[in-house]
């Protein structure tokens, strides 16, 4: 009696691994590529959250501020205030806020301490002093793909003097 062996030609299993091959591929790059959008957009929302933050910190500090005291440098692009933190201060804290060029960032002076915001991230830095009204306006570069948001603060100054 003859017996009959059961079982996958080469041929088979090569057709198998080849379609395994082509379907781990397709996998990997699907999922690398969502891997890198994620990065990218979580970079983003970093930088976005920095410059929120920046722009809600100035705006607090505008209505806290010794209204006479605001003034706009347009040409040193420059921001400084007398700001009063709390109630109980009788004298206020100096915030001078000004763009660097050479390393495209926000350095906030505050009595003396310095910190710096968004080095490398500001692209421009503009100031436009009209009194009642200042406008501070800054571009964010986002980093990916040359895409840039620009933040826009508006205060007008209160004469309760």
């Amino acid at each position: 009696m003859k017996r009959v062996l059961k079982g996958f030609t080469l041929i088979e299993i090569i057709v198998v691994v080849a379609i395994v091959g082509i379907i781990a591929v397709v996998l990997y790059s699907f999922f690398i590529n969502n891997f890198k959008v994620v990065q990218e957009e979580t970079k983003i929302a970093q930088i976005e959250s920095q410059a929120k933050r920046l722009e809600d910190t100035i705006k607090q500090w505008l209505q806290m501020a010794d209204q006479q005291s605001i003034v706009g440098y347009s040409a040193s692009e420059k921001v400084s205030m007398i700001v009063y933190e709390d109630s109980l201060s009788t004298s206020g804290t100096s915030v001078v806020i000004s763009y660097e060029p050479s390393t495209k960032g926000l350095r906030i002076n505050k009595n003396g301490v310095i910190t710096h915001y968004l080095d490398g991230k500001i692209t421009s830095f503009d100031i436009e002093d009209n009194p009642p009204q200042i406008i501070i306006q800054y571009t964010v570069d986002l980093g990916i793909r040359g895409q840039t948001r620009t933040f826009k603060i508006i205060y007008n100054r209160r004469y309760d003097w």
